[in-house]
Parts: C-alpha cells; sequence; structure tokens
C-alpha cells in the first residue's frame, strides 16, 4: 500500500496562490451584494436582523471638484453609517482630472473630553490613510512625458478597525458620541469620525511649478451593533406574568421613610414600600418598549398623603395613549408624585480629575391596576396600590452606554416618589436608580439570524 503524506499549507496568500496557479497574479476577492443582477435572482435570503431593506442605497456628498458615493447606505440618512468591522465601499468622481498628482482618502476618529475646571484630553482613535491615485506609482519609472493621466473615477475599499490602543490597554471603538453640559463647570464630550479626500494637483506659471492641496470632509456615524441575548418575556400583562415565569422578573424593592413626628400622639403616618418589577434581562434596544409594574404598600393614610384623590395616577380613565416627548418632558419637571425614568451617566476622567453628569433620555407612562385603595376603612390600615406602565428610549438616542478610557456612558432606570407638598409631608423623596443596558438591536431568534451577526 502506497502512503501519500499530505501537502504543506501556508498562511501566505500569495505564495500559496502562486504554487497553485504558476504565473497567475493574486487579486483581491470582489465585493458582493445582496441585490441580484439583470440575469439574476434571489433564492434564499437570511436579512441582516435589525437592518432596514433600503440600506442598499447609496449616500452622495458632492464638493466643486469632486463627489463621493458610498455603498450600502439609507439614502434618506444625514450621514453614512457603519457598524463594527464595517467596510466602506464607494467609489470617487473627479470633475477635473487633468494634472492631479495624488489622492488620498483618510478616515479619522478622535475622541475628546474637555472640562472646564480640568483641562482637556484628544485620543486618536483611527488614522487610516488609503492612497487612491499616485501619479508617481502609477508612471514607475518613465519619463514625465508618459505619465498616465489620473482616472476621473477611482474605487473606494477598507475596512473600519475594531479597536484601539491607549495606555497599554486595547480598547473597542466608541461610537459616534456628543454630550454638551453647560453647568458649572462646563463639560463637552466628542466621538467624532471623518472621512476625507485630499487632493493634490500641480499648477504651473512660465517656468515655476508647485502643488496645491485641496481637502474635502465629510462626518461619518460609526454605530456598532449589540443586542439582549434573550428576549422580554410577558404574557397579558406583567403582574399575569410573575407566577408563571418569575425568573423572567426582577423585584426592587425599597422603602420611602418618614420623617419624625412633629406632633406626639398625633396620627402616625407609616413609610411606603416600594415594589419594582422589571424584566430580569435588563439589557434592551433602544427600540423596545420596557414593560413595568409598580406596587405600593402602607397604611391608607400614607398612600393618600403621598396620592391626593385628584391625582391623576389613582383616576381608574388613566390616559394610556403614548405621550409626545414634550408632554413627557413635561412629565419629568413636573410635581407629578411617581414619576419613572430612564436615565444617561456620562463619567468624565480628565487630568486624575473625574466629573459625572447625568440628563434624562425617556420618561415612562403608568396607569392604575384595579382594585383601587378605598377610601373607607381606617386610615391605618394596611393598603395596596398598583400600576402598569412601559417606558421606552426617546428617538434621538442613537447609541447604547459603552466605556473606554476616560469615558464611561451608562443608563439607569430611575424611580422617584415625593409628596406633592414637601415642606408639610412627613413623608421623605425617594429616588432609586436601577442599572440598565441599552442596546442598538433587539433580540432576534437565534434559527433566523444572519451568520453576521451570530
Amino acid at each position: 500500500m502506497t502512503t501519500y503524506a499530505p501537502p504543506e499549507y501556508t498562511r501566505d496568500v500569495h505564495s500559496a496562490s502562486t504554487s497553485t496557479l504558476d504565473g497567475a497574479v493574486p487579486s483581491e476577492p470582489p465585493s458582493y451584494s445582496i441585490q441580484p443582477n439583470a440575469d439574476e435572482e434571489t433564492v434564499a435570503i437570511t436579512p441582516r436582523a435589525g437592518s432596514s431593506t433600503n440600506s442598499t442605497g447609496h449616500f452622495v456628498r458632492q464638493w466643486p471638484q469632486a463627489t463621493l458615493i458610498l455603498q450600502d447606505q439609507d439614502p434618506s440618512a444625514r450621514l453614512p453609517t457603519y457598524g463594527r468591522g464595517g467596510r466602506i465601499i464607494g467609489e470617487l468622481g473627479l470633475t477635473n482630472p487633468d494634472k492631479i498628482d495624488r489622492v488620498t482618502v483618510k478616515l479619522s476618529g478622535q475622541m475628546s473630553l474637555s472640562v472646564a475646571d480640568s483641562g482637556s484630553n484628544c485620543t486618536t482613535l483611527c488614522s487610516i490613510t488609503h492612497v487612491l491615485w499616485n501619479q508617481n506609482t502609477a508612471s514607475g519609472e518613465q519619463h514625465l512625458q508618459q505619465q498616465e493621466k489620473c482616472p476621473s473615477i477611482l474605487p473606494i475599499h477598507f475596512q473600519l478597525p475594531q479597536s484601539y490602543p491607549c495606555d497599554g490597554k486595547t480598547w473597542r471603538l466608541p461610537p459616534s458620541f456628543e454630550a454638551t453640559f453647560l453647568g458649572v463647570p462646563a463639560l463637552f464630550v466628542r466621538c467624532l469620525y471623518t472621512l476625507s479626500i485630499t487632493i493634490t494637483r500641480t499648477r504651473s506659471y512660465h517656468l515655476a511649478s508647485w502643488t496645491t492641496n485641496k481637502t474635502y470632509v465629510t462626518m461619518v456615524n460609526f454605530r456598532p451593533r449589540t443586542r439582549p441575548n434573550r428576549p422580554i418575556v410577558m404574557l397579558d400583562s406583567v403582574y399575569a406574568s410573575l407566577k408563571p415565569v418569575p425568573e423572567e422578573w426582577s423585584q426592587i424593592v425599597a422603602t420611602m421613610n418618614v420623617r419624625p413626628k412633629a406632633t406626639p400622639g398625633g396620627p402616625e403616618t407609616r413609610p411606603i414600600e416600594c415594589h419594582l418589577f422589571v424584566p430580569s434581562i435588563q439589557t434592551f434596544a433602544l427600540t423596545d418598549t420596557i414593560p413595568f409594574h409598580l406596587q405600593l404598600c402602607s397604611s391608607l393614610r400614607s398612600l393618600r398623603e403621598l396620592l391626593p384623590s385628584d391625582c391623576p395616577l389613582v383616576q381608574t380613565d388613566a390616559c394610556r395613549k403614548k405621550m409626545s416627548k414634550a408632554e413627557e418632558y413635561r412629565v419629568l419637571v413636573s410635581d407629578m408624585p411617581i414619576r419613572i425614568s430612564i436615565a444617561r451617566q456620562v463619567t468624565v476622567d480628565v487630568n486624575g480629575r473625574r466629573r459625572v453628569r447625568t440628563f434624562p433620555c425617556g420618561v415612562g407612562r403608568m396607569w392604575p391596576v384595579p382594585p383601587l385603595a378605598s377610601s373607607e376603612g381606617a386610615y391605618t390600615a394596611s393598603a395596596y396600590l398598583d400600576w402598569q406602565g412601559e417606558i421606552k428610549c426617546w428617538a434621538d438616542v442613537t447609541c447604547g452606554g459603552f466605556s473606554v478610557n476616560g469615558l464611561h456612558v451608562k443608563d439607569f432606570l430611575v424611580l422617584s416618589l415625593a409628596p406633592p407638598n414637601l415642606r408639610t409631608s412627613s413623608l421623605v423623596p425617594l429616588q432609586l436608580s436601577h442599572p440598565i443596558r441599552l442596546v442598538t438591536d433587539s433580540w432576534i431568534d437565534a434559527d433566523a439570524l444572519h451568520p453576521g451577526d451570530r
């Protein structure tokens, strides 16, 4: 029996290509599109989860001397958008290609952190330059009289990096993010990505010649995609889901305390126990509607002190319609006794000093669940109040939380309880913050998941 030894393998693409096909010139694989050509048809396709069907269009940016066209973009988008490790594919059209010596495209990423009383810090996230056209390379060692003319259309194809080094560590690229806080001290945060085109031309006048550079810049929206590892499981309501699937819900308990009694022997106000039920996954997409259930337990007197009879939160016809952002903001700044909101915390470390700022990202709406606390009976008797509600991020929140060197963006679910009259009330205001994680995409079944999203 004859034994054959296995062939040797190599990681060198060029050597492997030349050993297989002698004399063949190795080349990069062509770019592919999910859209079929005129003589093709789609037999089966697994679309990218969370991607829009109109993301196969083109982003076009025109300048006096050049036109940039980027593929696989939403035509209605203001900026081109790319995910983690995305490929920038397109072409550059030149209005007048005469006397062009060099054309380059550069992807730049900068993170700028500035605090009024601590100084500023600027970090380079990425800096990638690709030469689209070079007169010297195109002409080789030929004489100037045989120089090749620059093409009027130049292809663009390169990949975004996934990380960057800083302080001896490797960090994932942060998404495009901007935040401005004009308090004392003022704080500014910028994570910006730009794509710049530089055209170098040769100018001449009589016996003199010189080169000129013209640079065109467009912003790029970097939006790395992330999704939860499981869905939100809810039956008809949150309360109806607690017993069948208790593992799908987390119970957050807090107590609204009371001040020492001003007049001994007078009626006593009991503390109010708060039970907030939220999905145990605690990772939600920016577009997800987060359900919750709130229960308050105390004496009837304490509940009436927190929620007077004319409060909208105890009326059976409480409005369940969706509110606009302006209406939600009015609820946020109003004297509503109970508020549930999403808050984003931005922490900045500059020159050894840490500054923290918080701003709202969404306001929840809730409606009472019968039976309501009765006005009959002793004020000291125990009573319960229940609400079902939901909360969702505002549409202008475009990125989830992230953490890099010197910048941390975190999100919280905030429950606030405050009596209508703080001066005379025996109840002490309560604010409970529960950490959550906001991501870009909703959960999707793994069987229908695109291989690129696994």
